[in-house]
């Protein structure tokens, strides 16, 4: 596998820009999190939560802990912003399953609720998807979501992924272990987008 240059990475779609998490987005990543709604459904409590604890020491090791997390080839994650202000409005993290002979990685994806109804989540998850493919090299990429969360799948379906399974019992969270509906695109069908 090539040396991946994480720190180098980024996208731009029509309207977002990806990339690498920096030391100095603080202070626009501080006030897109102020800017959020209150809690509007049970998968809208995370960004809120983090809000209440985001100091510059708390940001400064989350930063150092990506970067480490990059080097060992364990997660990618991914600032999003919006070309026309600048302003900070979700992000994306891609995390390595297995590499070997399978190239194979899950995608992750969030919105500031404030940006909710725009698009954006299927334009950033798009934009995860050629990082997976083209900067890391995977080959296969999986969104593992709830049965209950609409938005999320309607997301994975307008990036152009599709349903494969849903694995019963697969995440262990609030209290139980949950199905999850498994979306997938693998490399080659990019071309199909």
């Amino acid at each position: 596998m090539q040396s991946i240059d994480y720190m180098n990475i980024s996208r731009e779609t029509q309207r977002l820009i990806i990339r690498t998490t920096m030391e100095e987005d603080f202070e626009i990543i501080r006030d897109g999190l102020k800017r959020q709604k209150a809690k509007q459904n049970k998968y809208d409590d995370e960004e809120l939560e983090l809000a209440d604890v985001f100091t510059e020491d708390f940001y400064k090791r989350t930063v150092d802990t990506l970067i480490q997390h990059a080097k060992s080839d364990k997660a990618y994650e991914f600032r999003v912003f919006k070309k026309s202000d600048g302003s900070y409005i979700g992000g994306v993290i891609i995390k390595t399953i297995l590499r070997r002979n399978f190239q194979w990685a899950e995608v992750g994806y969030w919105l500031l609720n404030q940006h909710w109804g725009n698009g954006y989540g299927s334009e950033m998850a798009k934009g995860a998807i050629d990082i997976a493919f083209n900067e890391l090299c995977f080959h296969r990429l999986e969104a593992h979501i709830n049965l209950d969360n609409v938005a999320s799948q309607k997301t994975a379906e307008r990036a152009g992924m599709k349903l494969e399974c849903i694995r019963k019992g697969f995440i262990f969270e609030s209290d139980t272990w949950t199905d999850n509906m498994i979306y997938v695109i693998n490399n080659a069908d990019l071309s199909a987008l």
